[in-house]
């Protein structure tokens, strides 16, 4: 079975309603400057992977013009650096790989991949109003919960073949 761990904001924690596959919500850390943000985020996830088998979701090469696409890849450089120093495993499995997997199409959308998602879990009947009740589109962590719930399955299926 995969955990699927998770930051909030103190603030939604407290209004949190996290009955829901095995969510853990965790309070985001508080940082002064970007690296110092980087850093807590990296040591939260080692935290919680260490003697794990580790799926990661690979870089996107094609999105481009994102503000935070820099600041995910320093994310993710720096976690991988991490894990290659403490001699933790890891595979890396490219974004399209994971909508293939998942939907039949390498290049589906957020609204497809969490419309698999849906079909295939016991969740409530809206994800997304449970952990976001005033949005009205698809956003985080609803979108991160259902790449991580497609990127285990996968890697379950690649460790049982």
């Amino acid at each position: 079975m995969c955990d699927v761990y998770y930051l909030e904001t103190s603030q939604r924690l407290k209004r949190a309603q996290h009955e829901v596959l095995n969510l853990h919500a965790e309070t985001y850390p508080e940082w002064e400057t970007e690296e110092q943000r980087h850093d807590l985020l990296s040591d939260w996830a080692m935290s919680i992977i260490s003697g794990c088998q580790v799926f990661i979701e690979g870089y996107a090469f094609a999105t481009s013009g994102k503000s935070y696409v820099r600041s995910v890849a320093e994310n993710s450089g720096l976690l991988k650096h991490k894990m290659y120093k403490a001699k933790q495993a890891f595979t890396s499995v490219p974004p399209s790989v994971i909508k293939k997997y998942a939907t039949g199409k390498g290049n589906a959308n957020k609204d497809l991949m969490y419309d698999a998602f849906s079909e295939e879990s016991n969740t409530p009947v809206d994800l997304q109003k449970t952990l976001r009740p005033k949005s009205n589109k698809l956003t985080n962590p609803t979108t991160d919960i259902v790449d991580s719930y497609w990127i285990c399955k996968y890697g379950w299926r690649e460790l049982l073949a």
